[in-house]
């Protein structure tokens, strides 16, 4: 943790604390794989004196972390073109997460990039940018088209776009009831540019990305790069914030409860600084290393949770050690979160049927 809050914030690293020779630095490189911040901790290791971590891999560090910037360049690149074209559509769109997100950071194209989701607050903007990416896409680069859930995904030229014209929150009752109501009160609100795209307003962002964040926590897992974006997002811009529309919104969406446990993990323990954590509340540093904890053992989207691993040959056992693994993965934060950590199960349930 003293690497990825030295590259995240720009602290000082305590060199002292790493000149213990029973590190195991691989074990650390890995885990930084996992969490997907491979590039924020490699800045860190960066200014370590030479010879604390062994030095060929660090150079292998080094080799991932200008991968990560390239491909950040690339997906940069295609900015531009892509807003460009939305724009001569005539439809308002928003660049979610991502290439856009990363600029929060303090060295932007060291934030590992992911796909690039465009957002259409409006439905029939969406159907009208489907309707036209269709008619000059080829068959074979669309990846997924699903009307039914408002989504268009396909490959360009290796970078894979995402088109949404809906959210669903998933998280609980009053999120998903109520979060249309909130996209809509945000539409006409400034945005900021940022090459050739249209950032989403603050007050859409700032509860975008959390509740994104939380509900894959309970979907599967998260690696540590979604709560750094959350906390940078924050960071940075906390002066535009508005701290009473904020609350509102946070509990019109009923994920106010959520935000004051995780505040209190990204405060306590990733060192986001206190006055960029709107309603940090000490009371809920209870649950802080728990959920530290809980990310740390299933990596991004639950990829590294061993508990839904099988290498048996039989097909049906490896589906029913995956969908065990996952359920336990849902029920761990019952006791903290009772209605997130039950409100998923029973579409988890008939999704995994569908699936086998």
């Amino acid at each position: 943790m003293e690497l990825l809050k030295a590259g995240l914030w720009g602290t000082a690293v305590h060199e002292d604390a790493f000149r213990d020779s029973d590190i195991d630095w691989e074990r650390v490189v890995e885990l930084a794989r996992e969490q997907t911040v491979l590039g924020v901790v490699g800045d860190a290791m960066s200014i370590l004196s030479r010879g604390v971590m062994p030095r060929p891999l660090y150079l292998q560090v080094l080799k991932e972390v200008m991968e990560i910037e390239e491909a950040n360049k690339r997906m940069n690149g295609l900015m531009p073109v892509l807003f460009r074209t939305l724009d001569e559509l005539g439809v308002k769109s928003w660049l979610l997460k991502g290439q856009g997100i990363a600029q929060n950071y303090e060295k932007p194209l060291r934030r590992q990039s992911g796909d690039i989701d465009v957002y259409f607050p409006l439905v029939e903007d969406f159907k009208k940018a489907r309707e036209d990416f269709l008619r000059h896409l080829k068959p074979e680069d669309i990846t997924a088209d699903t009307p039914s859930t408002k989504t268009l995904e396909f490959d360009y030229k290796g970078i894979y776009i995402e088109l949404h014209g809906k959210i669903n929150p998933e998280v609980n009752r009053k999120s998903n009831k109520m979060f249309d109501s909130f996209v809509l009160s945000c539409v006409d609100l400034p945005t900021d540019k940022w090459s050739g795209a249209a950032l989403p307003p603050v007050r859409f962002d700032v509860v975008f990305v959390f509740m994104h964040m939380v509900r894959h926590y309970f979907g599967g897992g998260i690696g540590l790069r979604q709560v750094c974006d959350w906390m940078r997002l924050l960071h940075m811009k906390k002066g535009a914030i508005n701290l009473e529309q904020l609350e509102s919104d946070l509990k019109n969406t009923g994920l106010l409860k959520l935000w004051r446990a995780f505040g209190c993990m990204a405060v306590d323990l990733l060192g986001c600084p206190k006055d960029s954590m709107p309603f940090y509340d000490q009371h809920y540093g209870k649950n802080a290393g728990r959920l530290l904890r809980y990310i740390l053992e299933s990596g991004n989207f639950g990829y590294y949770d061993q508990r839904t691993k099988s290498d048996s040959k039989y097909y049906f056992i490896r589906r029913f050690v995956a969908f065990w693994g996952h359920l336990q993965m849902k029920l761990r934060n019952l006791m903290m979160f009772p209605e997130e950590s039950i409100y998923g199960i029973p579409s988890f349930i008939v999704d995994g049927f569908r699936r086998t």
